[in-house]
């Protein structure tokens, strides 16, 4: 049984700038995360080599080791997830940092909320990679999501999703009630370089969202500003 997204869930900060370390850190042991921080590349891939973090928040200029060859390091090690946060918003910089294995990149200034929503879906995303290997279909009441064959159906009637609308949904399945992030489902169904076009995300979803009929529409519910959700059972209606 996976363990709740912060039940003793460490976390490693990688960054020459105590001031960001002091930031993250508090905000993510006020939500019960532990957290260690390191300055550079050389202390972390030292740390690494002792130790076995959940989630590793990396920068990518440091005075010593790029955070990038960082990156492709501790790839090469394991499939720990990795969090670029990086003061640079070059798009040629993101997708290098995601082609070296990073899972997701936040840019500074952050919002503490939001880095801390982006980690807390990273860590239901890697509970899901062990729950896909045992679940090959997503039921709610009478709508199926069959994760092998690829069809989806609502009281029997297969309802022909489109392979990227499939995609999307099955994203959001995997991670049955947490929060997927726009960036993260940009990503994962069209590639890096599509990072930024939110619009893609509200044409899909609204074509998905008719599809499923006014009895499962709103089981795909809109988190504003970070990203979806795919709830299990039916929402509560509003008095």
């Amino acid at each position: 049984m996976p363990k709740d997204a912060t039940e003793a869930t460490k976390i490693l900060i990688v960054d020459d700038e105590p001031a960001v370390c002091k930031l993250v850190k508090v905000n993510l042991e006020s939500r019960g995360f532990v957290v260690d921080a390191v300055s550079g590349g050389t202390e972390a891939i030292r740390y690494l080599k002792q130790k076995q973090p959940d989630v590793i928040i990396l920068d990518l200029v440091m005075p010593d080791i790029d955070g990038i060859d960082v990156c492709i390091w501790i790839r090469a090690q394991s499939d720990v997830p990795v969090i670029v946060l990086s003061a640079h918003d070059e798009e040629d910089l993101m997708i290098r940092a995601l082609n070296a294995g990073a899972d997701d990149y936040v840019t500074k200034p952050f919002s503490p909320p939001v880095l801390v929503a982006r980690l807390q879906a990273i860590l239901r995303r890697a509970a899901g990679r062990v729950q896909r290997e045992v679940e090959a279909s997503v039921e709610i009441d009478d709508l199926t999501i069959d994760l092998e064959a690829r069809r989806v159906f609502v009281g029997g009637v297969d309802i022909q999703l489109t392979g990227t609308e499939f995609a999307l949904l099955s994203e959001l399945a995997r991670n049955l009630d947490g929060v997927v992030t726009h960036e993260e489902l940009l990503v994962n169904v069209w590639g890096p370089e599509y990072r930024d076009e939110s619009h893609y995300l509200y044409i899909y979803m609204g074509r998905i969202r008719d599809k499923l009929g006014t009895r499962y529409r709103d089981l795909l519910e809109t988190v504003s500003g970070v990203g979806y959700t795919l709830h299990s059972s039916p929402l509560p209606l509003s008095l």
